[in-house]
């Protein structure tokens, strides 16, 4: 039997746009006093990022603060939008947003990345951190830890699952009993 160990699935801290820009790849600006986030992300072993700077930027200040390197990884990567990023959702034609309703995992939203696609590699960043069974942290985006909190509940990914707030995250405990590996879930305080 093998020991336990964590790993915390965290959002990158709040960011200088509002909720009506779509900004999936879009670099923008962390926004003023985000480094406030970083004393609720303790936690033990690697630290892995997006290479978004909202996420990487974060991570590294986190690992320099515990001698820790950080592995960016393009797996984490938000969705990519194509040619609505940085547009007002309102901007974005209605009948391109009823096509991607009516085709949610298939369709390119822009032209960009379809969500079967950012669940696939979110999927193989999740089963070679299992592999590992080594505790981690992890500074992504909405879009994948919703892909990581369905992989952790070891069910489908769905449309309407909620990621955390922006600066917030889940900590997962894995352990083993007699039925196999089971996780536990909790929110940060």
């Amino acid at each position: 039997m093998t020991s336990g160990f964590s790993m915390l699935l965290v959002r990158h801290p709040p960011v200088v746009t509002g909720p009506e820009c779509c900004y999936g790849r879009l670099d923008v600006p962390l926004a003023p006093g985000w480094e406030r986030c970083l004393s609720r992300w303790t936690g033990e072993g690697p630290i892995f990022a997006s290479p978004a700077s909202r996420c990487r930027l974060p991570a590294a200040r986190l690992g320099a603060e515990e001698g820790r390197a950080v592995s960016v990884d393009p797996r984490l990567a938000e969705l990519d939008f194509g040619c609505w990023e940085g547009k007002r959702w309102e901007e974005v034609p209605r009948e391109a947003l009823d096509t991607w309703a009516g085709a949610p995992l298939t369709y390119r939203p822009g032209g960009g990345e379809a969500v079967r696609t950012l669940i696939e590699r979110v999927t193989a960043f999740w089963e070679e951190r299992l592999a590992h069974r080594q505790s981690c942290r992890v500074v992504t985006h909405g879009g994948p830890l919703r892909v990581l909190l369905a992989l952790a509940e070891k069910r489908a990914f769905r449309m309407s699952d909620r990621a955390p707030a922006q600066g917030d995250g889940r900590l997962l405990y894995f352990f083993n009993n007699d039925r196999g590996m089971n996780i536990e879930t909790l929110a940060l305080r």
